[in-house]
């Protein structure tokens, strides 16, 4: 299935979710999916940020169609558009960030041209250098990585600064981490309780339903105090969990006492 997450929100909000059907690839299914967000979600959402498997034409003039700019990682899967922009940006000084501990060279031009693409791209940079610790013989030591990123955008830089186009484009992957992960790991998505297209589907949808009202209750409704001793969403599930009377246990935390009239 093809998912889309609304990105950059204190709430990860799964939108909507489209099957693959036989025969086809993702982006068959992401194009169904996007212009049922159109209909249903039309201002929810200005950019579509996307993996690389995206960076093709048509999926690009599709959405510029429907009137939403593209963020899509750019690899080797457009290299005349890498070697054009690496021949220009090879004669520009990056510009020098430090973020969070990283240091950042970041290069961004606009105004390239690709066949079968409609609208002028843009292209971002970046060679990323941070220390990590890692577990090595049963200790944790320190290593220095450096990561190239480059990123293909109809946002020219008139219309957006180089900085938030760069946290959108590493944004993509609170999917990966927050939807996927997340609900693979803790919330059952991998697991297949009936094999009909209809049920899946019907699972899926709910569970989007759950995750995001159980992230409204924790973000909107708990204050800072509480979230201080429920400090994550599988605290909260636990509680949730025990508040019912299952698994075993009681709450640790019960709703204050109501008060006289």
């Amino acid at each position: 299935m093809v998912v889309c997450n609304l990105l950059n929100t204190q709430i990860d909000l799964p939108l909507d979710t489209e099957p693959i059907g036989p025969g086809e690839n993702e982006v068959a299914a992401a194009k169904r999916l996007i212009e049922r967000l159109c209909d249903h979600y039309a201002r929810f959402f200005d950019v579509v940020v996307a993996d690389a498997f995206y960076m093709e034409g048509p999926f690009i003039n599709f959405c510029v169609g429907k009137g939403k700019d593209v963020i899509i990682v750019l690899k080797n899967n457009y290299p005349s558009l890498i070697e054009d922009a690496q021949g220009l940006l090879n004669q520009m000084e990056p510009a020098i960030w430090h973020v969070h501990g990283r240091t950042i060279q970041v290069w961004d031009l606009d105004g390239f041209t690709a066949d079968t693409i409609d609208v002028p791209l843009r292209v971002l940079h970046t060679i990323e250098t941070y220390t990590e610790r890692v577990e090595k013989n049963g200790r944790l030591v320190e290593r220095q990585v450096t990561k190239s990123w480059w990123w293909a955008t109809t946002i020219s830089r008139s219309r957006l600064r180089t900085k938030p186009l760069w946290k959108m484009g590493h944004a993509r992957w609170q999917t990966e981490n927050n939807i996927f992960n997340t609900l693979g790991q803790h919330w059952s998505l991998n697991h297949c309780y009936k094999h009909d297209p209809v049920a899946i589907m019907n699972f899926i949808l709910m569970l989007f339903i759950v995750f995001s009202l159980v992230q409204c209750f924790y973000w909107r409704n708990l204050k800072p105090p509480r979230r201080k001793i429920i400090n994550s969403l599988i605290a909260l599930t636990n509680q949730l969990y025990a508040s019912l009377g299952m698994g075993g246990s009681e709450p640790t935390i019960r709703p204050p006492p109501g008060r006289p009239p």
